[in-house]
Formats: structure tokens, C-alpha cells, sequence
């Protein structure tokens, strides 16, 4: 019975929420990817807060061997504790451990080392139950618990309380009837009769309804039975505001930074009166070793009761932690050299919790392709892979998150990231890339902060054959390494806002600096520093600098990293709001000086529309540099008055929802590198005794 009841309380209390907003985040994360070319300029800091810890439950696998050779190191320093005499008495004993430590027990310098701390260990009463009188029914052979009767499982927390409780000792089974409230730590789930037949462990429940923080679920009824839950006719609906801020990542200007009166906006999703409802005729929830899948089966899609569009199939796949998240739907876009593609997309569960996506695609550029897609992700790795006919070329772009400030980047015939350099494409390219940032805040006085961000990598590369449309820069075709690091310093000297007139101003000056040696001997050094301003007046925001820049380029790579934006440089990001609907900006960089490499003035330059709601925007663009359209989304969700109604959810596995085998060595080390976990040598546990509780 009491597996029985574990199971259903985890996939009520666990299951379900997983559902909600968290996962559809990933979504334009990855529409966003790293597609999309940003004009390399400062960032303008609007606030600051601090840094969330990247990684909950488990961590890469190199961080996890730093911090190992860490806490080996502060071991290995550690004077070993020695064994107390047994006569001694030793009241300041905390110590955590599965194994049986008694006084008579022997400890020796073989013995095994012991993690974490000691505690005494207590053997609890299994099931408690209290009621004030029992009745033996004789003819039917039922035990009847009467009067405010309480079922306690202390080791799982549950509580199951009802008006009565019966027990038939013949069959096995347990019945409440009743005002049945069913709780596992101090979250209760309500019916009005549950059924549990402990011979073959499974569960019947009527008319459930349950509430967590966020969520409500009633279902007319539910049935365990094996590795399966099944709840029909329910709902899940959540009554509390709580708002999602979905943003892919943005060319040109950022419209969510611009300041809007709430009497003119117009919300489809937030708003008060919005009203999203999904009816679907079945759910799946499966669970398996290493990932979790939901699969909606004929969803009808309802926005303030009106019917707008029904999916047939949504299945949505995503590893234990919630940290990836794929489902089966189409992708679409553009790639430099590759063209236009568009294709459907199945998704497939890959070893240690990766996600492995297959599109195949129809492209065109100058004429009509076939090709395909791999898109591979883990916690800590995002690689995509593409082919395309129409110019008998594959793209090739990942990043391997190693520590919380390393990570790798590699691809081919896709444009990379070097920071304020630009986005660049190599012929090929495997980068190892350290990089940090420090605010020091009210650094010269009162509301003047300073940010320092720096970056050091080591890199192979290949010198690519195009970069730009019209750039007339040859290639050198040459393979080296490249040793660079790359230093910011923005100091904000003048700040204001008026939100209630829109009007808002940020002042500063940018000091940033490059150096560069090459495996072949050659070098590159670059210094700029030039004053920056943010400015937004009634629905006009803009930003706009200068750099003056010296610098000296001997690069072996001219396609790749060669400096374009000559000794002086601006740029600028305009965006205009013309209505609730549509809003129109634009980005640039021009080089003053007419020095740069490939002749132009404009190294930068690119537009973009957007359209729709303020909650929920199409974000259409063009770079006319590197001939490529983009389309990203951005998106405000508040769950609240938002219904997800089904006919039938059949839940798998439930024991297994959400639940990882592999968290033991990450959870030891979810401390700071200033805490780590020491080992203790030897434990002896000496007169401690409760004559109440059974020890173990």
C-alpha cells in the first residue's frame, strides 16, 4: 500500500507543474540560438542583480572534476582525526550514514571513509492509524475505523484522513469514504472516496481536486494500476498572476526595453481579460530513465472562448533536470551560405539525457535544394548540423559548457562569436573561451557603476572564403592557432529616467581593448574608447556611440578576424513605436575614417519590424551585410485564467517523473568552491541512546 501511495502523491505533486512555463522558455531560447548577428556595441546596463546558480542539480563534467581535485587537495591537508576511547563520552556527534554503527563496533584504519555527516538513525512506525472506535463487521469481514479516523505514513509525511475507513483483511483492501483528504507534505489532495488494494498496489480515487502554489488539477477520477496513473475528465488552471518574459534573442534594437504607458499597450496574452483555454482528448506523460515526454493529443486551442486552431499532435521531450527542451515542431529560417530552408522536425531521446532533433529540409539559394538537419542537445551542449544542395554546402555550430565561466565553441561555415569584434566565419573553428565580468557598483559616486568584462581564449582556425555580401577581402587559407584576450571597461556617468513622461537618458564612456598572437607569429592589437548614450524620447528610443580606435592588424585570417571598423567608427540603434501593433527599428555601424579592409562605409546594417501585441511579438529582420533573414519571438505570459482541460492523461512510469539515479555526485558538490564537502576518516558513536526509538 504504501507504494502505492508514493506513487500517486509524486505524479500529482510533481508531474503537473512540470507542464507549465518553465519548459516553453527553452523554446525561444532556442529559436534563438546564437542566429542571430548583434552589431557589436557595449551593452547598456539597466539594472543589476545578482548571478543565479547555472546549474540546480547537476553540473559539467569538468567543473565537477576541479571541484574533486579541490576538495582532494583540502583533504590531503587535513590532519586526520583520531579514534576517541570507547570509555569517552562524546556529545557534539552529527553525523549522516546508511551504514549500522554501534558501540560494539570495530573501527580500524581499513575501514571505508566516510562522506557527508553522521546522524542516529531512527526506525519509524511504517503506518500509524487513529480514529476514536473500530467495528468488525462479521459478515462481511470489515474493520471500520469510526470517528475522525487518520492514517499516517511517517517516513513519506502522508496523511489520509476521511468521515470513515475500512478494511477487509480477505481481499486487502483499504477504503476511505468521505471528505477524503489525502497529504504529503502539508499539500493535500481532495476526493470524495479512494480505494487501495495493497495485493496488487493500485489505486482508484473519485472526483480529486488538489491546489499547489501555482496549479489547480481536479479530475472526476483516478486509477493507479501497475506503472500507470490514469485521471479523467479533470482540468488544470492556475488563478494566480504569475508573468513569463520569453525573448529570443534580438538583431538591431531591443523594443522590451522601451518604456510604454500601460493605457497604450495592448496585451493578448497578460491582460486582465485574456483568456487562453486548451482542450485536449488525451494527454501522455511518460517517464523514462533519462528523459520525460508529454504528448497532447487533438488540442483545440480557445482565446477568450473563441475557437482559433487545433494541433493534432504536440509531443514534448525534455531531460530530468528540465534544463533542454525539444518538441515536434517545424523549423524554418536562413543561413548565410546555405539559403532559406524549411522542414518538419522529429525528435528522438539520446543516451545520458541528450535530445536528438531530425529536420528534413527544403532550401533554396539562387535555386531549389534538398538537405537535411541534426540538432543535438544536452544540459551542457548545443550542436546543430546542416546540408543543403542548392549550394552543396554544410554548416556546422556548437558550444560545450565546461565551468560556469569556460565553455568551447566550434563550427564551420558558420558565423562565430568574438565579442565585440563581431560575428565572423571561419572555414573552421575550435575555440576554448574563459570569460567574466565584475560591477562595482557606485564607483565613482553615487549611481555611476562600473562594469569589467574580460575574455581569454586559445583557438584553432581556418580562414573562411565569404564573409560579407561585396567584401572584397581574399583569403589567406591558412590553418594556425590564435591566442586573444579581449577587456571592457563601461563606466556610466549620468543617468535619468521618467517613466511617466518616457523619458530616459544613460550616459557613459566604453574603454575596449584586443590582443591577438598567432601560431604563425603574426599579431593583431586593437584599442578603442569613445562615449555611448541611451536615450529614449515619448515612443523614439535610440542608442548611438563613437569609438576612436588605433590599432595594428598582421592577422594571418583576413576573412575571419581581420578589424573592419577602422580608426573611427559609429554606431547606432534606432527604434521607432508607430502604433500598438507595429513598431519599426534599425542598426548600423558606419566607419568615418574610409580605412577600413574592405572599402565600405557601412560594416553594419540591418532592419527589422515587429508586429503584434505587446505581449506576444513577430520580430521579422534583414542583415543586407550578410544577405540573411531572420524572424524571432518575444513573448509576456501570465498563466493566470489560462485552462488546460482533458478527457484522458495516462501517466507512465510515475515514480519516475522528474527523477534523475545520477544527481549523488553533483548533490555533494552543490556548494561553493569556498565550502566543499570534507571527508571524515573514521566515526564512533559513543552513548547516545533514546529509550523510546529503535536505533539502526
Amino acid at each position: 500500500m504504501k507504494k502505492a501511495v508514493i506513487t500517486f502523491l509524486i505524479i500529482i505533486f510533481s508531474a503537473v507543474p512540470a507542464i507549465s512555463a518553465e519548459p516553453v522558455e527553452q523554446i525561444f531560447e532556442e529559436l534563438s540560438g546564437e542566429n542571430f548577428f548583434q552589431a557589436p556595441m557595449p551593452e547598456v546596463i539597466q539594472e543589476h542583480s545578482e548571478p543565479k546558480e547555472k546549474y540546480s542539480s547537476h553540473m559539467p563534467f569538468f567543473k565537477k572534476t576541479r571541484l574533486k581535485i579541490k576538495e582532494f587537495l583540502n583533504n590531503k591537508n587535513t590532519v586526520e582525526q583520531k579514534v576517541q576511547p570507547k570509555e569517552e563520552v562524546t556529545q557534539d556527534i552529527d553525523v549522516t550514514t546508511t551504514e549500522e554503527v554501534t558501540e560494539d563496533a570495530d573501527v580500524t584504519n581499513d575501514a571505508e571513509p566516510l562522506v557527508g555527516e553522521v546522524r542516529e538513525q531512527v526506525a519509524e512506525n511504517e503506518m500509524m492509524l487513529d480514529c476514536d472506535n473500530v467495528v468488525l463487521n462479521k459478515e462481511t469481514g470489515d474493520i471500520e475505523a469510526l470517528g475522525h479516523p487518520i492514517l499516517i505514513l511517517p517516513p513519506q509525511n502522508i496523511e489520509l484522513t476521511a468521515d470513515k475507513m475500512t478494511y477487509n483483511q480477505d481481499s486487502n483492501i483499504l477504503k476511505a469514504i468521505g471528505n477524503v483528504v489525502l497529504t504529503k507534505d502539508g499539500v493535500p489532495v481532495y476526493g470524495d472516496f479512494i480505494q487501495i488494494n495493497m495485493n496488487e498496489e493500485n489505486i482508484f480515487m473519485d472526483n480529486i481536486s488538489s491546489q499547489m502554489p501555482s496549479l489547480k488539477i481536479s479530475a472526476k477520477n483516478a486509477v493507479h494500476e501497475n506503472d500507470k496513473i490514469i485521471l479523467q475528465n479533470g482540468k488544470m488552471f492556475s488563478d494566480k498572476s504569475q508573468k513569463y518574459r520569453f525573448v529570443s534573442r534580438m538583431i538591431g534594437p531591443d523594443f522590451s526595453q522601451m518604456i510604454v504607458d500601460d493605457k497604450d499597450k495592448m496585451l493578448l496574452t497578460s491582460g486582465e481579460t485574456a483568456k487562453l483555454n486548451i482542450s485536449a482528448s488525451k494527454i501522455f506523460v511518460n517517464a523514462f530513465k533519462d528523459h520525460d515526454t508529454i504528448q497532447f493529443k487533438d488540442a483545440e486551442i480557445y482565446y477568450n472562448n473563441r475557437y482559433l486552431f487545433t494541433i493534432p499532435s504536440f509531443t514534448a521531450h525534455t531531460n530530468k533536470e528540465r534544463e533542454i527542451f525539444e518538441a515536434n515542431y517545424p523549423e524554418f529560417g536562413s543561413r548565410s551560405k546555405l539559403g532559406m530552408f524549411a522542414g518538419p522536425g522529429f525528435v528522438f531521446d539520446a543516451p545520458f539525457g541528450s535530445i536528438l532533433k531530425v529536420i528534413p529540409l527544403l532550401n533554396y539559394k539562387e535555386k531549389f535544394g534538398f538537405g537535411g538537419a541534426l540538432k543535438y542537445q544536452t544540459a551542457f551542449n548545443e550542436t546543430y548540423f546542416m546540408y543543403g544542395s542548392s549550394q552543396d554546402v554544410f554548416v556546422l555550430k556548437g558550444k560545450q559548457q565546461l565551468d560556469d565561466k569556460l565553455f568551447l565553441q566550434y563550427g564551420s561555415n558558420a558565423y562565430m562569436d568574438d565579442w565585440f569584434m563581431g560575428v565572423r566565419m571561419p572555414k573552421y573553428l575550435a575555440e576554448l573561451i574563459y570569460q567574466d565580468s565584475f560591477l562595482n557598483k557606485n564607483f565613482l559616486t553615487e549611481g555611476k557603476d562600473m562594469t569589467f568584462k574580460h575574455r581569454a581564449s586559445v583557438a584553432f582556425a581556418e580562414d573562411g572564403d565569404w564573409n560579407m555580401h561585396t567584401e572584397h577581402i581574399s583569403s589567406s587559407g591558412i590553418s594556425t592557432t590564435r591566442f586573444k584576450y579581449m577587456a571592457e571597461i563601461n563606466q556610466s556617468l549620468f543617468k535619468y529616467k521618467d517613466e511617466e513622461h518616457r523619458k530616459a537618458l544613460d550616459f557613459g564612456v566604453v574603454l575596449q581593448g584586443s590582443a591577438a598572437v598567432y601560431g604563425t607569429g603574426d599579431t593583431q592589437f586593437t584599442g578603442r574608447i569613445g562615449p555611448r548614450l541611451h536615450t529614449q524620447y515619448k515612443y523614439w528610443m535610440q542608442d548611438l556611440g563613437y569609438f576612436a580606435t588605433a590599432y595594428q592588424d598582421n592577422t594571418p585570417l583576413p576573412i575571419f578576424d581581420t578589424y573592419r571598423y577602422g580608426t573611427s567608427s559609429v554606431y547606432l540603434r534606432e527604434a521607432l513605436r508607430l502604433n500598438k501593433y507595429i513598431s519599426v527599428g534599425w542598426a548600423g555601424t558606419i566607419t568615418l575614417s574610409n580605412d577600413s579592409p574592405n572599402g565600405k562605409p557601412f560594416q553594419e546594417n540591418m532592419f527589422i519590424i515587429s508586429l503584434g501585441p505587446d505581449d506576444l511579438k513577430f520580430n521579422l529582420g534583414y542583415d543586407i551585410m550578410r544577405k540573411t533573414t531572420y524572424f524571432t519571438v518575444s513573448m509576456l505570459f501570465d498563466p493566470k485564467g489560462t485552462t488546460v482541460e482533458f478527457d484522458r492523461m495516462e501517466i507512465k512510469n510515475p515514480e519516475k517523473f522528474g527523477k534523475s539515479d545520477d544527481k549523488k555526485d553533483d548533490v555533494a558538490f552543490q556548494k561553493s568552491d569556498n565550502s566543499v564537502v570534507r571527508k571524515l576518516q573514521y566515526a564512533q558513536v559513543i552513548d547516545i541512546e533514546d529509550p523510546n526509538k529503535e536505533s539502526i
